[in-house]
């Protein structure tokens, strides 16, 4: 649970831009923002007494929506699918690199437990 106290902390600390902003920012109408709220595909977060904002990864987000969406034509469901899939991916390719360091890993350790053998194998041939 330590990784959500500190997703929680380092959140506080991001910056946070108002929706006007926001929409501003990526390049949509404050109808659209409200849209992918109702839809589920965005979600603000909390920046004062009844006042909402996103992050730049927000952003990000919202404009990647709108690239799906208005330039691609696909329909909002098509793009939280889209979405998910590319989480998915992301996900993958996280694993798939830590199972990378992991592996990298082992065969030092291998290798250098091979090295130790064939050095006590030479002291051992050495003293007969």
């Amino acid at each position: 649970m330590k990784e959500g106290n500190s997703q929680t902390s380092e959140q506080s600390r991001e910056i946070l831009f108002p929706r006007p902003v926001a929409a501003q920012l990526a390049r949509v109408s404050l109808g659209f923002l409200d849209r992918l709220e109702k839809e589920f595909l965005i979600q603000p977060r909390t920046i004062g007494p009844g006042e909402t904002g996103y992050s730049a990864d927000d952003i990000a987000q919202i404009a990647r929506i709108r690239r799906l969406h208005e330039d691609l034509g696909l329909d909002l469901e098509a793009v939280e699918i889209i979405l998910q899939m590319r989480r998915q991916i992301l996900d993958l390719l996280n694993r798939v690199q830590e199972m990378e360091k992991r592996l990298a890993q082992r065969e030092r350790e291998l290798l250098a437990e091979i090295q130790d053998l064939r050095r006590r194998l030479r002291v051992t041939v050495e003293v007969k």
